[in-house]
């Protein structure tokens, strides 16, 4: 049959198969396919359309395309990926319509590196079968759909074959995407310049325009070309006269037909039957590949990763921020700060810290603990832990845990969780900051990677710092902005907080849900931007005790996960998780303030600098 209807397995709406293809038959589906190229090369029909692809192309078959591929005599690793279109259509209604192009003559672009690196990391979550990785794949294959409807969802005709189009004008884009979309789905009908003009508001010239500007065809040359590839189907998978077939895709003569079929197939429509019909994909002419084990698949993806974030650093543009800011600190408050911590811990925690769990807690200075229960969870555990926190002087709440309230990302393990909560805080107005004191996992390999201060070992993340400075950040807000923030903090003493950290959105989502180890160490390794403020406080003369905090993703856990190659723990250190340094640099210092304090701030990548000033003295001349 040359329709190949694709088996969904185990509830999972997606089909990998990875391997040395000799030879995938002629055939079509309707499911779209991702034919990613992981070494070596092969040989790629698609249409009337022949491509080499080699490793790192990337080329999309969307539903009802005929297509095969086959060896080049020489070995090669090729990923199939098919997305389930009943089930990703709950997510992208026009999927089953989509006429996607990945594949490009030119150098390979961000958006393309994007697509390799979605594509790379749902094959290491299918090959690793790790805790929930059908959530992580189906949430990475959201994204990546999302990622060709937004870039790849258009083509043009590059001398003899059909590539991705590069275009720079998005309603340009927008308007021959749906154009394209509604030639394919009424192609066997009369369609007009007039009918079409009708739908885009715009006269029968213009469009005309856009279709030869964007395709390198007339209306009537892309018609017929949609036409011809929409008739290879009936050509191949029946024995219909030609006559009934070029009646059916919507010409109005049998001559006319194979003029156009010819004009792309170079050959006849009798022709192209008789060489590929004994072709296509049966019982008798099955497709042939060679499975490689799951290790040297893993190495070989991990590699290509690497590469890939090579490649993004060296070509990664560094921006440099200047500003200089002023704060009258007896000018009126933009806003005031009183947001309160709440601290979730679970019996897990007391079971894995011992004695060491009421001191850390004690550290965050919280306004509440909330006691999460679960199923496993004795009443005599809960309430032991319950009389321990009451004991150390904790206002203690209780709760039914939810797990499916944790949001797992290797992002949180980074310092983008630190500048994520130091961000909410500065930027909401929240009455409680909710945080999960440990990972759950008895162990860091069995961790969820939540957004918590400490990993399941016990070893300290720098948002366990952060956490510590945002309980002493309530008062009021004298000056702000994107990047900074300057406060005059609520304390018995004077003291003012002046706040710079440096980062993009792309950092911040890394802590999204399903986010993995590579793509939160390509973004933290791309993310090279400079900011250099300058922020001067007119405070009164004095001597004044500058205290200043640094976090640097250079002093976080991920950091040290990734240089040992994300493995399930920390050996040896999770066993003695205070030698594992986590904490800020810190840096003291006091200043002899006339008029004002000058307090310079430089931050080269991901990273957060607080300077704590309090009035210590008399000036020396005083």
């Amino acid at each position: 049959m040359l329709f190949e209807k694709i088996n969904y397995s185990d509830n999972f709406p997606i089909n990998i198969k990875i391997g040395n293809i000799l030879e995938d038959p002629v055939h079509y589906h309707q499911d779209i396919e991702f034919v990613f190229v992981l070494k070596g090369e092969v040989l790629l029909r698609s249409g009337y359309c022949n491509y080499t692809l080699k490793a790192g192309d990337i080329f999309t078959n969307c539903g009802h395309e005929i297509h095969n591929i086959a060896s080049n005599g020489k070995d090669n690793v090729v990923a199939l990926i098919q997305p389930s279109t009943y089930f990703f259509s709950q997510y992208f209604p026009s999927l089953s319509k989509s006429c996607y192009r990945t594949y490009t003559r030119k150098g390979m672009a961000f958006k393309h590196d994007r697509l390799k690196e979605l594509l790379l990391e749902i094959l290491l979550h299918s090959l690793s079968r790790n805790f929930d990785y059908r959530n992580q794949c189906i949430k990475l294959m959201i994204d990546t759909i999302e990622h060709v409807e937004k870039h790849f969802n258009l083509f043009v005709f590059d001398e003899d074959v059909v590539v991705n189009f590069e275009g720079d004008n998005p309603i340009t884009i927008e308007r021959i995407s749906r154009i394209i979309s509604y030639i394919y789905q009424h192609y066997s009908e009369k369609i007009s310049l007039k009918e079409l003009a009708r739908m885009e508001y715009l006269s029968e010239f213009y469009i005309s325009h856009i279709i030869k500007n964007c395709t390198g065809m007339s209306f009537r040359e892309f018609l017929c070309f949609a036409r011809v590839e929409a008739s290879e189907i009936p050509l191949l998978d029946t024995n219909k006269k030609i006559s009934q077939i070029a009646r059916e895709v919507g010409f109005s003569t049998t001559a006319y037909y194979e003029k156009y079929f010819y004009r792309w197939f170079k050959c006849t429509p009798a022709e192209h039957r008789e060489r590929y019909q004994p072709l296509v994909k049966s019982s008798t002419c099955q497709e042939r590949l060679e499975r490689i084990s799951s290790a040297k698949l893993v190495s070989l993806i991990n590699s290509m990763m690497t590469l890939l974030n090579a490649q993004r650093n060296n070509n990664s543009v560094v921006n440099s921020i200047r500003l200089e800011v002023s704060a009258d600190i007896h000018g009126v408050p933009l806003a005031a700060i009183e947001q309160q911590l709440e601290v979730l811990v679970r019996c897990e925690d007391m079971d894995m810290l011992g004695c060491r769990l009421t001191g850390l807690i004690a550290s965050l200075r919280p306004d509440r603990v909330t006691l999460l229960t679960g199923q496993e969870d004795t009443p005599e555990q809960i309430s032991s832990l319950h009389d321990v926190l009451t004991q150390a002087g904790f206002d203690v709440a209780l709760r039914k845990e939810d797990p499916r309230t944790v949001t797992r990302s290797y992002g949180n393990d980074s310092v983008a969780h630190s500048i994520l909560a130091l961000d909410r805080l500065l930027h909401t107005r929240k009455p409680y900051n909710v945080v999960q004191l440990r990972d759950v996992g008895w162990w860091s390999g069995s961790a969820e990677r939540a957004p918590a201060l400490l990993t399941a070992a016990g070893v300290k993340k720098n948002a366990y710092f952060i956490y510590q400075i945002l309980s002493l950040l309530k008062g009021d807000i004298l000056s702000q902005g994107k990047n900074y923030c300057v406060m005059r903090l609520k304390t018995e003493r004077d003291v003012f907080a002046a706040l710079v950290y440096n980062f993009n959105d792309e950092l911040l989502r890394t802590c999204g849900d399903g986010s993995t180890s590579h793509y939160v160490q390509n973004v933290l390794s791309a993310f090279k931007d400079e900011i250099y403020f300058e922020i001067r406080l007119n405070l009164p003369s004095a001597i004044y005790q500058v205290v200043k905090y640094t976090i640097v993703r250079e002093r976080d856990i991920f950091f040290y996960a990734a240089a040992l190659g994300f493995p399930k723990g920390l050996g040896i250190l999770d066993e003695y998780p205070d030698m594992v340094p986590t904490e800020p640099n810190l840096d003291v210092s006091l200043e002899d303030v006339k008029t004002s304090m000058n307090l310079a701030f430089s931050i080269r990548g991901a990273g957060i600098q607080l300077a704590l000033i309090e009035k210590r003295g008399e000036t020396y001349n005083g």
